[in-house]
């Protein structure tokens, strides 16, 4: 009989998964305190990050709730004119505010006119607003054209 004691082999895997909780663990401690990490989460939610890889290695941190997501339809753009009885309002959205555009029903009823929308999406964090204007075009056979007419940080007083 062999009286070593065997030695536990190291589990790579589970070595990797640890680092990416660890990795996440740290970037959502470290949002409130840093603008530029709470900024660059919005602008994932908003599908406006400068690349895909700096959209994709965010997969992993979860969606934020403490995001106040907001959107805004419109059947004209905004500024061509102010009507009377003006029914659009802004509605809150968890999560991807831009899946009104993207998912199921939401984009269904949205969209099947076949009509232009335009679409407003704002994110807030502790003071920080990123703003999101998009035009969807229709392009026939239920299909549309995402036009991002602008995506910009606003001031806290509402001020690009």
């Amino acid at each position: 009989m062999d009286t070593e004691t065997r030695r536990p082999r190291r589990d790579p895997l589970f070595v990797l998964i640890l680092l990416g909780v660890c990795a996440v663990t740290v970037w959502l401690l470290l949002m409130p305190f840093y603008p530029a990490i709470a900024r660059v989460t919005m602008k994932r939610f908003h599908l406006s990050t400068e690349s895909f890889a700096c959209w994709a290695i965010q997969a992993p941190v979860p969606a934020m709730y403490n995001f106040g997501n907001q959107y805004e339809i419109r059947d004209l753009p905004e500024g061509l004119i102010t009507p009377v009885l003006d029914s659009s309002r802004p509605r809150y959205i968890n999560h991807f505010p831009t899946r009104v555009l993207t998912f199921a029903n939401g984009r269904y009823s949205l969209l099947s006119p076949g009509q232009d929308r335009w679409v407003t999406i704002r994110s807030s964090y502790r003071g920080q607003t990123l703003e999101t204007k998009i035009h969807a075009k229709p392009i026939g056979e239920g299909r549309f054209e995402w036009i991002r007419e602008s995506s910009e940080i606003l001031s806290p007083g509402g001020d690009r």
